[in-house]
């Protein structure tokens, strides 16, 4: 289901942030999985089409079932939890603006959960939490709730997030799909795409990208490149985009690549990892820039920044 797809005050901001560093206090299991009464239960209700019973609501279950978030059984991870996640929240707004921020504040807390480690199962809950977290950020985007202050709030979390995950597994075949720089991106990429957001937005992102393809010494393979141009799409297409930032983007690729090939065919491959995962992400951007339905003059401006980089990489 990941790949399918493709959030007041200044005293609000401040409850905001210290409800979630409140409950990143509480460490999540290592490994979480429902008994097998509880998993039967829980099928057959997203089966049954998350008809919310009687006497319950849309945001009483979403917080019962954040748990499954961190399971390591992906039915229950993915078609159930996000599924619910995504009917109740985008499809049915079921979800008063009170709750998503009761559902910000939570599912940015689990983020912390484990943070930096790689190799176990904590991954799992903070990849679906920013999975989940898409689902705030494009409720925003559709209807807004949230104050800009509490907009760049969400934003910075997730950038931080964003630079401090280590664990950059793409799928398992038993446990299903880990994800996080994917599901990062989506987030991301409905937060800079709201206009509310303050300017610097695509600069900022553009400089995470660029830390998170020289930290990974591998080429992803698992449509992460694809959902980080879809994220920078969103941002350099915005009319207060920074087309110099991108311009010096491109450069560094550029110099990377020509690095990388100065010594002759013997290359280093963490490197060539990196300037490919670059590669594929421009190439990804130029055709989302390119086929985009409604271009505007700052997309129109990064499609020709992008295609002179691509053209010398050739």
């Amino acid at each position: 289901m990941s790949n399918r797809r493709p959030l007041l005050r200044l005293a609000a901001v401040v409850l905001l942030v210290s409800a979630a560093t409140a409950t990143a206090q509480v460490q999540a299991p290592a490994r979480v999985q429902a008994p097998a009464s509880d998993r039967d239960r829980w099928i057959a209700f997203a089966k049954g089409g998350f008809i919310v019973p009687e006497g319950r609501t849309a945001i009483d279950l979403l917080v019962e079932m954040t748990p499954l978030l961190a399971s390591t059984d992906p039915v229950l991870r993915d078609e159930v939890t996000f599924g619910a996640i995504e009917r109740w929240i985008l499809r049915e707004r079921r979800v008063t603006p009170a709750d998503l921020r009761r559902l910000l504040a939570l599912w940015s807390a689990n983020l912390a959960h484990g943070l930096g480690e790689r190799g176990d199962d904590r991954v799992f809950g903070r990849s679906f939490s920013a999975l989940a977290l898409s689902a705030v950020a494009a409720a925003d985007l559709g209807e807004p709730f949230l104050e800009p202050a509490e907009l760049q709030v969400f934003f910075d979390r997730m950038l931080d997030y964003f630079a401090r995950e280590r664990d950059l597994r793409g799928f398992d075949a038993e446990r299903g799909w880990m994800h996080t720089v994917a599901h990062t991106a989506d987030v991301l990429k409905y937060l800079v795409h709201n206009p509310r957001l303050g300017a610097g937005g695509d600069v900022r992102l553009l400089a995470a990208v660029r830390e998170k393809i020289e930290g990974h010494d591998a080429v992803f393979t698992w449509g992460e490149n694809d959902r980080i141009a879809r994220a920078l799409h969103a941002a350099v297409r915005r009319g207060d985009a920074d087309r110099a930032a991108l311009e010096s983007w491109t450069a560094h690729w550029l110099a990377a690549n020509e690095g990388l090939w100065a010594g002759g065919p013997q290359v280093e491959p963490a490197r060539f990892a990196r300037v490919e995962n670059a590669k594929q992400v421009m190439r990804s951007l130029f055709v989302a820039l390119t086929l985009d339905a409604e271009p505007t003059p700052a997309g129109q401006d990064a499609a020709k920044v992008v295609r002179a980089a691509l053209v010398t990489l050739r």
